[in-house]
């Protein structure tokens, strides 16, 4: 194993340890761009009643993060506590992945019904699967640079992943309808083609990562662990950063099918290429993040490009009208670095702030630690889901018809200024977290000397403690 013997690691295992954010973020995409969308002009749900389906979906989710990262952190098997996590749940995430886009013209309150049921049992996989996955990056290795190296490859599979997730199920579908005659059909057999898809890059990484576990010793649940969370200096900062960042993406995410659909008045075909376009940009932004990081350390690097994408979010927003084309896809470009490095920098961030409760407690809590944030994170998320779906129906949205000005207004700002809002929160946040490059390495080497028994002077890491 890596360690701290200053090894690189392989090439193989950097790829393939990418796998299965590949999967996760392939149907997570699919899930935040095209569900809502797909409830109200699919299955005939209203708008408010999908935003409150897709609120009920991301608390589940929030609940069982922690849950499962605690479960994790617990496990003794010869298999590790993490890999066996994600080569048991592969499957049944590939199965719930279909049923998410699955409507099989039921009533209107057994739809809903249904639906709420699906995403409940999807969230429940992909909980079971993301918590242990995170945490495995933890015990891959502990270096600050080669956790930067690690997770590009994670992110380089996120965004090609992603790039199929935005750009395929417009096209995909619509190819279907027409060779099946029924939009609900087309939708149907193009979430059974992405979520039997889904599967293979998670046991790609089930199987590559072999031997790169942790199996530590002394591992039980301690009431006293949960409450040093909350004492990690780093760790709310991070927290609220990685928080408001993800409602952001979320978001503008979420909104783009309507403003350019209603507002632009794009095909699905121009949609799909908006998002062609901005993905494709972010994996092109990946390698100068990660150089950026290296040079800069994560917070600055966080800050400038999140920064970056706030600015011309904010001003662009009313310039962009139908025939100015050019103006979208500029911004599409710019938004991309911040798009990639709120990802890329957090997953790099938690994995140092575990370390500070590592110092204090001697204990591991990876998975505790991971479910704790993504709870946070995706309770925000929830709220932030459930505000664009009342907002869409106080505003008189109705679904395939001309919308009235009060209506675009409404999706312009949410797009807009819904989207810079939670990106200044989260770089204001991140400013204020006391961890950097260099008091990271002190922390490693004050870990290191407290194992071997000897006496660390603390006064590089007490910002931290």
């Amino acid at each position: 194993m890596d360690g701290d013997r200053g090894e690189k690691l392989p090439f193989r295992l950097k790829f393939c340890y990418g796998g299965a954010e590949g999967s996760l973020s392939l149907m997570w995409t699919m899930f935040y761009i095209y569900f809502m969308i797909f409830l109200t002009d699919v299955a005939g749900v209203s708008p408010s009643t999908a935003g409150a389906i897709m609120m009920i979906a991301t608390i589940w989710d929030a609940i069982t993060d922690p849950l499962v990262g605690i479960w994790s952190d617990n496990i003794k098997s010869k298999w590790g506590r993490r890999r066996p996590f994600i080569l048991l749940t592969a499957l049944p995430f590939g199965v719930c992945s279909w049923l998410l886009f699955s409507d099989f013209g039921l009533s209107s309150g057994w739809t809903v019904a249904y639906f709420v049921m699906v995403v409940i049992m999807f969230f429940t996989a992909h909980t079971l699967i993301n918590i242990p996955y995170t945490a495995l990056a933890a015990e891959v290795t502990q270096d600050y640079d080669r956790r930067t190296s690690l997770i590009s490859y994670r992110l380089g599979w996120s965004q090609f992943t992603t790039i199929m997730a935005a750009t395929l199920p417009l096209i995909l579908s619509k190819y279907f309808e027409k060779m099946l005659g029924s939009e609900r059909m087309g939708w149907l057999v193009t979430a059974a083609l992405l979520g039997g898809f889904s599967v293979f890059p998670l046991l790609l990484t089930w199987r590559f990562t072999r031997g790169y576990e942790l199996f530590p010793e002394n591992v039980g649940f301690r009431l006293k662990g949960l409450r040093e969370v909350w004492r990690n200096r780093s760790f709310p900062y991070t927290l609220g950063a990685y928080a408001a960042g993800a409602v952001a993406l979320n978001i503008s995410a979420q909104m783009i099918p309507y403003f350019t659909k209603y507002n632009l008045r794009f095909s699905e075909e121009k949609t799909s290429l908006v998002f062609l376009v901005l993905f494709v940009a972010t994996l092109l932004w990946v390698p100068v993040i990660a150089v950026a990081t290296t040079r800069l350390g994560k917070r600055r690097a966080y800050m400038v490009f999140s920064t970056a994408w706030a600015i011309p979010q904010g001003f662009a927003i009313f310039l962009l009208q139908p025939g100015r084309d050019i103006i979208l896809f500029a911004l599409m470009l710019i938004a991309a670095g911040g798009v990639a490095a709120i990802p890329m920098v957090q997953w790099n961030m938690i994995p140092d702030v575990v370390e500070v409760d590592e110092y204090k407690t001697g204990l591991r809590q990876e998975g505790m630690y991971i479910g704790i944030t993504t709870f946070v994170q995706k309770c925000a998320v929830a709220i932030a889901l459930l505000f664009n779906g009342l907002i869409l129906s106080v505003v008189g949205y109705q679904a395939d018809v001309e919308q009235t000005s009060g209506a675009l207004l409404g999706i312009r700002l949410l797009f807009g200024w819904g989207t810079v809002l939670f990106l200044l929160i989260s770089i204001l946040l991140c400013y204020l977290c006391p961890m950097t490059k260099e008091r990271h390495d002190a922390l490693r080497e004050c870990i290191r000397l407290k194992k071997e028994g000897r006496q660390c002077d603390e006064s590089a890491i007490r910002e931290l403690l």
